[in-house]
């Protein structure tokens, strides 16, 4: 078991080795304490100040670098630029450290080959992955191709141990690396396609991350496997087949994270499987749609009072949002006033995280559903209010919408 240093402990080898440094006169063995010096200085990073710290470790395999020629020094110094250049990506300058870490591994390829040592080379090229899934620098599809192209070298040589850890991170990066491309094509073949691809090697981490040994992998994989299948749905391929799968796994992912300790991911969760739940209504007859639409309604309201508190208004109200279109569809079928009453609370709420400048539609749209609601009830005049609130703000993206507004407005005003 791997004992960590504390700052102190660090600080202090930091000290010892700067001192043998100064006093050794083999350049290749200077070169050997600066790769050590290095490593102490990247550990520092993780636990204070790590900008500073990645950058002195980077100085000290650059001071390496000039002392020795060695394969061995070579290797170390460009694998590591390699590493701290990507976890300097994630403190400044993003895709300019991301451009130089890929040069690094890129380099240290010249010494990390498949014949001298395969797990080397895997771990290089799934690093090399990372890297380009990682840029934001316009060319998205194209750096998502060339991590799956990096993480495919990693995977063939790791296939053969299927059971292990490094088995399921690869095979986890290759589904992720799918499902970012599913999510940023304009064709819908194309997506289910990619969406296909990422349920395999989801599939495959799943068998390695059990809940046992790897909670929080095994929550995250089943997370991903209920984003790919309600996406399959969606896009129209077995819809109530696909619902159901996504709502299976996203449940099983609910075995982790608990509204305790996950509060968040539990949220996101509810919501996710209330929107299935809400799609699959949408293709039942009676009374199977009602009993879909209720466990809508249940999962919706959790996910809606997880996110109370005003840093979490946009995840709140979306769920709100959701929430009152499913009351509004009950009321529809129960024509009962509590679900009018119920459908106009959420809308409310909902709108406590919209602005009719940067969520326009959000905004106009809960006011539409409000006026629906109060109209139901018999109140005119509050139904008039906020379809005129409505018709402002939609003739500010949609004229057509706009006019429709207005026309429900006279007819109102008429009767």
């Amino acid at each position: 078991m791997e004992i960590k240093k504390s700052i102190p402990e660090l600080e202090e080898s930091i000290r010892v080795l700067r001192e043998e440094i100064d006093k050794e006169e083999s350049k290749e063995e200077k070169a050997k304490l600066f790769i050590e010096l290095g490593n102490n200085y990247l550990l520092l990073s993780e636990r204070d100040d790590p900008r500073n710290n990645l950058t002195n470790a980077l100085i000290a395999f650059d001071e390496a670098e000039k002392l020795s020629e060695s394969e061995f020094v070579e290797d170390n110094v460009e694998y590591m630029k390699g590493f701290l250049f990507f976890k300097l990506a994630f403190i400044e300058d993003r895709n300019y450290n991301l451009t130089k870490s890929i040069e690094h591994y890129k380099n240290a390829l010249r010494f990390r080959t498949k014949e001298k040592n395969p797990y080397k080379y895997a771990s290089l090229r799934y690093n090399l992955g990372n890297a380009y899934l990682s840029l934001r620098d316009g060319n998205e599809k194209e750096n998502i191709l060339r991590a799956i192209d990096e993480f495919n070298e990693a995977y063939e040589i790791r296939k053969e141990q299927k059971n292990s850890l490094e088995f399921g991170v690869i095979s986890n990066a290759l589904g992720l690396s799918y499902l970012m491309l599913s999510e940023i094509t304009n064709d819908p073949k194309e997506a289910v396609s990619y969406l296909m691809n990422a349920l395999s090697y989801f599939s495959d981490a799943g068998e390695v991350f059990v809940k046992d040994k790897y909670p929080i992998d095994y929550a995250m994989i089943h997370n991903n496997l209920g984003v790919c299948f309600t996406r399959l749905a969606l896009l129209g391929k077995d819809k109530e087949k696909n619902f159901k799968e996504g709502i299976k796994h996203y449940k099983k992912s609910l075995e982790v994270y608990t509204e305790n300790d996950f509060p968040d991911d539990y949220g996101t969760t509810m919501y996710n499987i209330g929107l299935a739940y809400h799609n699959l209504s949408k293709i039942a007859p009676m009374p199977l749609k009602a009993e879909h639409l209720k466990n809508a309604e249940e999962h919706l309201k959790a996910s809606a009072n997880t996110f109370t508190g005003a840093d979490r208004t946009d995840f709140y109200s979306r769920a709100n949002y959701n929430l009152g279109v499913v009351y509004k569809e009950l009321a529809e079928i129960y024509k009962k006033n509590e679900f009018f009453e119920k459908e106009l609370e959420t809308f409310r709420n909902a709108l406590e995280g919209f602005d009719e400048e940067k969520t326009p539609f959000a905004y106009a749209t809960a006011h539409f559903y409000i006026a629906q609601a109060f109209y139901a009830l018999g109140k005119k005049e509050e139904a008039l209010s906020h379809y005129k609130e409505a018709e402002r703000v939609a003739e500010k993206f949609d004229k057509k919408l706009a006019s429709d507004l207005e026309n429900i407005i006279r007819q109102i005003e008429a009767l």
